[in-house]
């Protein structure tokens, strides 16, 4: 299961990449499946998926405004 993508670059010119954040509900969605199901995990595309279901329900939110 993948809740957090946590990738260290190690570059060998001392040249640091920035690393630009894109946010996303992943840690979220992990948290409470593991307070519904704490022995269940989670595929990285399942995450994806229900990333974009959260961003849908929220923009159909916002349109109801």
């Amino acid at each position: 299961g993948s809740k957090k993508a946590v990738t260290k670059t190690a570059s060998k010119g001392g040249k640091k990449k920035k690393r630009t954040r894109k946010e996303s509900y992943a840690i979220y969605v992990y948290k409470v499946l593991k307070q519904v199901h704490p022995d269940t995990g989670i595929s990285s595309k399942a995450i994806s998926i229900m990333n974009s279901f959260i961003n849908d329900i929220f923009e159909r939110i916002a349109q109801k405004r």
